[in-house]
Formats: C-alpha cells, structure tokens, sequence
C-alpha cells in the first residue's frame, strides 16, 4: 500500500489536489470535502453558521475572489481562536453563498466585502465547499494589497488578496461582545475529509506516462486506465522521483494481481493446459 498527495489533471480544467491510496487490488483517487458527520443536514451541499462580530478581529476570517474572475468569493483564511473558528463550520475553501439571506455568489469582491461590512454584530453565512479552489487561493498575501482598517466605507480591497481587517472592521463597534459563536444547527457537526473521487480496480489495467497516440512522453505525470475503460486522469507528481515510485508500485501490484489470477485459473485445468 501507498498513500500520498498529488495533482491531477480532469479534462480542460486546472489541475487541483487529490490523495492517492494504492491497496492490492485497487487504486483510490480522493478529494477534499467537508462533510457532515453527525445531525442531520437540511442540504448536505450547504452550511448555515451564525457568527457575531468580535471588536479586536473581527469575524475572523479573510477572503479572496469574486465575479470578476468568474468564481464565488472563498474564505482563504481563518484566525485561530476567533469567531470563524469557534463557530466548527467554516473551513478554507469554502464558497460564500448568501449573507444575512442576501444572495452574493455572483457579486464582485469589493461588493461582498461591503456587504460583509455593514452585515452589522451579527452575521449568517450560508456557505459550500468549493473542492476544487481556483490557482489564487493558494497565493500568498500581497503585502503591496494588504486590507488595511478605514472608516471610508468607499475604501477598496483587491480580489487577489486576503481582505481580512479591511472587512472585519466596523466603525461603529466600540463595545466589548462576550457572546460567543454559535451554529445555526447546534446537532450538526462537519468536518473536513478525503472522500472517494474515483476507483480504479488494477487487475488488468495498464498506465502510462505517454500522451495518447504519440511518443511524447509526459514529465513527472501519468495516467491508470482500468480494463472497463474507466480512466484515472493525468496524475501529476510533484518530482520525478515521486512519479517513478507510484509507477512502481503501482506496476508491482498490477503484476501481483496477474499472477494471483492465473494461478486462479490454472486450479481448474490439468497441467498440460495450465497458462
């Protein structure tokens, strides 16, 4: 068995992170989700917390992007110890849908951080994980862009950085709150998890770090294609060396496989016949 994260490369999309567990008899692609472990959710797709507004911090989380590039606005960080935290259901990566009921998943960056503004002490997030988080998600902050505090409520804020205190602050909150975060649904519990993305079953099937129909052979990447046709997309390592022991490993596990299965076989038939 083998267990380790890599890239890979789905169709015309950009390549995201995924975990590989090679077992003897199967490959297991997974993906990061948040799910619900325990309640019952109302929409297993979606979260509800309600949080108040901290006067040193805040909500406590950052966010990054927006409309303008065509994807919602992501939490991109989350500070320890404070509301968004405590809260147990917000996570990096997560989509903000709706706030206070408004609806935001096609508003610009600037427009959610407003409205993030005036939300007033008390804020309900309406949120889904977003699996596969776009390239800027995982920049570091700008310090160039940092969201500084003003009391200009026209101020601006990039949507390629973290607009952390930018958006928390409040001009208005100069009282202590001693409330603490609290759930919409305090039964439910998420937690973040690698879940099954695709099997591939070895027996059979063959890999190859060649593109398809031609002699180019790709660096650091490769593909599994399992005798039903079902194929694993273009896995891509981060060094050569990674990509050599998977492919070794994985190759190792296909033989295995093969030589258990004619041994199977030969159990019925007579020496002479045997393959």
């Amino acid at each position: 068995t083998k267990t380790g994260v890599c890239l890979l490369q789905d169709g015309n999309q950009e390549p995201f992170k995924v975990r590989l567990h090679l077992a003897k008899d199967i490959l297991m692609i997974q993906e990061q989700d948040v799910i619900c472990v325990s309640g019952e959710p109302f929409y297993s797709g979606e979260r509800t917390v309600t949080i108040r507004r901290q006067t040193v911090g805040g909500f406590g989380l950052s966010i990054k992007g927006g409309a303008e590039h065509n994807i919602p606005v992501v939490i991109s960080k989350i500070s320890k110890e404070q509301r968004a935290e405590l809260s147990g259901l917000l996570f990096i990566g997560d989509a903000i849908l709706q706030i206070n009921g408004i609806n935001v998943r096609k508003c610009r960056h600037e427009e959610v951080v407003q409205v993030l503004r005036n939300a007033g002490e008390e804020v309900t997030l309406t949120v889904s994980f977003l699996k596969r988080a776009p390239a800027f998600l995982k920049l570091p902050l700008n310090e160039d862009c940092a969201c500084a505090p003003s009391d200009q409520s026209s101020g601006t804020s990039s949507p390629l950085c973290d607009s952390g205190l930018h958006l928390n602050y409040h001009p208005n909150n100069t009282d202590t709150l001693s409330c603490s975060s609290w759930p919409a649904s305090p039964g439910l519990r998420w937690e973040k998890r690698w879940c099954d993305l695709r099997l591939i079953p070895l027996l059979h099937s063959r890999f190859s770090q060649y593109l398809p129909g031609s002699d180019l052979c790709r660096q650091n990447a490769f593909q599994v294609i399992a005798v039903d046709g079902v194929c694993s997309g273009i896995i891509q390592c981060l060094s050569a060396e990674d990509c050599i022991d998977w492919l070794q490993a994985i190759a190792s596990n296909i033989s295995n496989l093969t030589k258990h299965n004619i041994k199977k076989i030969n159990r019925n038939f007579p020496v002479n016949q045997q393959v």
